[in-house]
């Protein structure tokens, strides 16, 4: 019975800290940027996952300490085994399996798809987003933006805060025209909007976001359009800085690219 108790005790300390550490980086945030609400959902979705888990991981640290130190023979190899626990432990793995599929998997999509729906009937920024090899290039048709670029000549992507963005997703070359099967699959990824999208050549995909903080590449390098898919040599510099700015300077940009376009 003493070994019960002490194990137990032993257990509710480690899960206690182990609670309060995944706590505090909650509150720290435990992505390294976020800059979308789907970035602060997929948060709270590691959170309670973590919050979930951390009493197991400290029972099977505190189990595996506890029994080398306190069960250890010098002289010749111990074998035990209590079928009970063995039966406890499988049917509480496979509740908690079960309980990650739910919540906050299943749910997770079910509000994806619930927002996506919602979004239909709104006006959100459309960007249009091809990816070839190995660059990226945004266009804005409602602003008539062909190739967003800065004054170098760069791709660069700028979204207005507080708003809506649905991307439209293209693998294809628009300047080799010849080799129309020549695009490979890239992947669509800005690290602070904690969403990643493939693109497939011959497909259209869509991935939606809502901007919710004023940030840039300048100031976060999570801030940025990667290619998370391996697409040949020149995968590891096919990114682009992206700025998230006030609906004012959006507008500004918007102006100051068309001019960059017609002259």
């Amino acid at each position: 019975m003493i070994d019960i108790l002490l194990f137990a005790f032993f257990w509710l300390i480690a899960t206690l800290l182990g609670e309060w550490g995944v706590h505090a980086m909650e509150a720290r945030g435990l992505y390294y940027s976020a800059a979308t609400s789907q970035a602060l959902d997929g948060e709270k979705a590691v959170a309670f996952i973590l919050t979930m888990l951390v009493p197991v991981i400290a029972f099977v640290v505190v189990m595996l300490i506890y029994t080398a130190i306190r069960f250890r023979s010098r002289k010749s190899l111990q074998f035990r085994d209590n079928k009970v626990f063995i039966g406890i432990w499988v049917l509480f793995s496979i509740a908690l399996n079960i309980l990650f599929f739910v919540h906050p998997s299943a749910s997770a999509l079910e509000q994806m798809f619930n927002n996506e729906e919602a979004r239909l009937n709104r006006h959100d920024l459309i960007v249009n987003v091809t990816a070839r090899q190995w660059e990226w290039i945004f266009s804005y048709p409602q602003y008539g933006i062909q190739t967003a670029e800065d004054s170098n000549g760069n791709s660069t992507l700028y979204l207005p805060v507080n708003q809506n963005v649905r991307f439209v997703l293209r693998s294809y070359d628009p300047y080799h025209t010849y080799d129309p099967n020549g695009a490979v699959i890239h992947d669509f990824w800005i690290p602070a909007f904690g969403l990643k999208q493939d693109i497939i050549p011959g497909e259209t995909r869509l991935e939606y976001v809502h901007t919710n903080k004023i940030t840039s590449y300048d100031v976060d390098p999570m801030v940025r359009v990667q290619c998370a898919e391996v697409c040949g040599p020149g995968h590891p510099f096919m990114e682009a800085p992206v700025h998230v700015v006030s609906s004012s300077d959006f507008m500004k940009w918007v102006q100051a690219q068309r001019k960059l376009e017609a002259s």
